[in-house]
């Protein structure tokens, strides 16, 4: 039998990263994958939270490669043949009527999280960069196999895993012992069930306030939107960044709808498009909406994704995160929700805490352990929280500009700790600061109450002033907030 020092199972991004961090620290390592190595993947818009990880855990396991995928230009000029997409920040547009005729008027929001393209985030070619990966994990030693299927994983120190390869009619088991087994198998992953009744997994996924479903796809032919809004009411005026080169959100009350625009989109290319609706909501789509039709007029369904996929439930939530010598990246612990784009930032944020645990000596990994599956889950129960108030302001740009604040102050407070060296243990998104999560508490009661957009805004104001200092939630910013992201230049420039 052969054995190995750690068995990762998925070949995501975070799986793969995490291989090739160890297999580059001389550790042997197994990653195997249910499906094909690059195959079409949700989570593709990275922030200047997972750029600055790209970034330390680049500079620390000495992998250069990862400090130039943490921008964009860095990312075209060593990486061209990796797709990928342009992105200044975040941008929101709020449609509150079917009828074009009737102007939007300022119902618009760009957060900036880079001051300039120089330091831009990117989207992520989920398909491409997954594969890369993977190759550079195969290049330092790993030995990392697809269209695997674990039949069986008996727990101890070590664990054996027993897996089946090849075709039904020429299949092969094999089994396999390793001293640790990672679990990054994300959304889609199975575990056995003998080993999941043997771990104690639990579905907790009712812990979560957000319920939203999704149907998502990779288009051709989506319009500029840029080019569009005026037409449909939406004048900006003077504005930080592109309203294309970011994060794009389209708001109804019904639901909202995201677009990720790769490069090329201009031409013809890509845009990663995804309409997302309270599960409490009737079911209703962008086709009532003119600004989005006029958009989505003529696109054309790419390869990666040959029909809509349908989600019911966005979210999902299974625990333990670790076990003895078992423990689930974050990635396999939950899915939150694509609001707030925090799904790449916390796989990284597990990839770069595993490794520190991995390669540590012996006997100094149990306290590090708990405090990790500590911080898991009290980071998705906080972003959670944080989305599901999102959601609960859709009606109302105003608002829903509000709560947003809430989130992008969290995110900047962490940015702003990991650039200067803080500790990974500690839980981010503010998620271990008492006084920040009475604050979420007593927001919610202020939007159970309805209170008036305006009421509310002169409420959370002064309140919100001590978790930041980038001038959020600012009257006179009228939506346009030009730079919030300091740390990650600041960092770069280190």
């Amino acid at each position: 039998m052969k054995s190995f020092d750690v068995t990762i199972l998925g070949g995501g991004f975070a799986g793969g990263l995490l291989a090739w961090v160890l297999a580059k620290q001389g550790v042997r390592v197994l990653l195997l994958h249910r499906g094909r190595f690059g195959q079409f993947a949700i989570g593709e818009s990275s922030t200047p939270m997972a750029d600055l990880l790209l970034r330390q855990i680049g500079g620390r396991y000495d992998l250069p490669e990862l400090v130039s995928l943490s921008t964009y230009p860095s990312w075209k000029a060593s990486f061209p043949n990796l797709r990928c997409g342009k992105k200044r920040g975040f941008s929101y547009f709020h449609h509150d009527a079917s009828d074009a005729s009737q102007p939007c008027g300022k119902q618009s929001l760009l957060v900036t999280a880079s001051p300039s393209d120089r330091w831009s985030d990117t989207h992520w070619m989920r398909s491409d960069i997954d594969q890369y990966l993977i190759d550079r994990a195969r290049d330092c030693g790993a030995s990392c196999m697809e269209e695997v299927e674990v039949v069986a994983v008996t727990a101890g120190t070590p664990a054996e895993i027993r897996y089946r390869t090849g075709p039904d009619d020429n299949a092969r088991v094999e089994s396999v012992s390793t001293r640790w087994l990672v679990n990054a198998t994300g959304r889609f992953g199975v575990l056995p069930d003998e080993f999941a009744k043997a771990i104690g997994r639990k579905d907790v996924t009712k812990r979560l306030r957000t319920q939203t479903r999704s149907t998502l796809a990779h288009l051709h032919d989506v319009r500029s939107w840029s080019s569009l809004r005026e037409q449909f009411g939406f004048k900006i005026g003077r504005e930080p960044f592109d309203a294309d080169d970011a994060a794009q959100h389209h708001l109804t009350a019904d639901g909202w709808m995201w677009m990720l625009r790769f490069d090329g989109h201009d031409r013809g290319g890509i845009t990663s498009v995804g309409w997302t609706q309270p599960i409490a909501r009737p079911v209703a789509d962008w086709r009532g909406r003119s600004a989005l039709h006029a958009m989505m007029d003529g696109a054309k369904l790419a390869e990666s994704t040959p029909s809509w996929i349908s989600i019911p439930r966005v979210q999902r939530m299974q625990l333990p995160v670790v076990l003895e010598n078992y423990v689930a990246l974050p990635t396999a612990v939950a899915t939150t929700d694509p609001l707030h784009s925090t799904g790449i930032a916390h796989g990284l944020l597990g990839v770069a805490r595993l490794a520190e645990v991995i390669l540590a000596a012996d006997g100094e990994s149990d306290d590090v352990l708990r405090q990790y599956s500590d911080a898991v889950e009290l980071e998705v129960l906080q972003i959670d929280r944080m989305v599901a108030m999102a959601y609960q302001s859709l009606q109302s740009m105003k608002r829903f500009e509000a709560i947003s604040m809430l989130y992008f102050a969290a995110a900047i407070a962490s940015e702003e700790w990991l650039a200067g060296g803080g500790d990974l243990r500690r839980a981010l998104w503010l998620a271990d600061q008492p006084g920040f999560v009475d604050l979420l508490s007593q927001t919610e009661r202020q939007l159970d109450a309805d209170v008036p957009d305006e009421t509310l805004w002169d409420w959370l104001e002064p309140r919100l002033d001590p978790y930041q200092n980038a001038g959020l939630l600012n009257r006179e910013a009228n939506g346009m907030y030009w730079y919030t992201g300091q740390a990650k230049q600041s960092a770069s420039s280190s």
